[in-house]
């Protein structure tokens, strides 16, 4: 069995240099929230005063698995965001991460 969590990764841009501000701003409207999804590569959004983002994951778990658990599907998506991040070259502050069991959405 598999158990699948959505996770939103919240955070704030943090000494954006000109050149990763002006590529943001560039790509804005390709990031807004309308846009957004929640996908195992992630899905970043923005808006264009560059001050907060945010990254959603769908993340899956084999339910059985030692790192099944909600904090360990917030860790993972956090893992995930500052990888993602690095990568980009984006500074950030502030992150938080939050994740939801989407088997919990039927429960009683």
């Amino acid at each position: 069995m598999t158990t699948i969590y959505r996770v939103v990764v919240r955070g704030q841009f943090a000494d954006l240099d000109p050149e990763h501000r002006a590529v943001l701003s560039i790509h804005a409207a390709e990031h807004d929230y309308f846009h957004s999804a929640f996908t195992a590569a992630g899905t970043f959004t923005y808006d264009e005063q560059l001050v907060s983002f945010n990254l959603r994951y769908e993340l899956r778990f084999k339910a059985d698995a030692d790192d099944a658990s909600e904090h360990a599907a917030e860790q993972a998506g956090l893992d995930r965001a500052m990888a993602f991040l690095d990568g980009e070259g984006y500074g950030y502050k502030r992150l938080r991460s939050t994740a939801t069991d989407m088997a919990s959405m039927w429960r009683d």
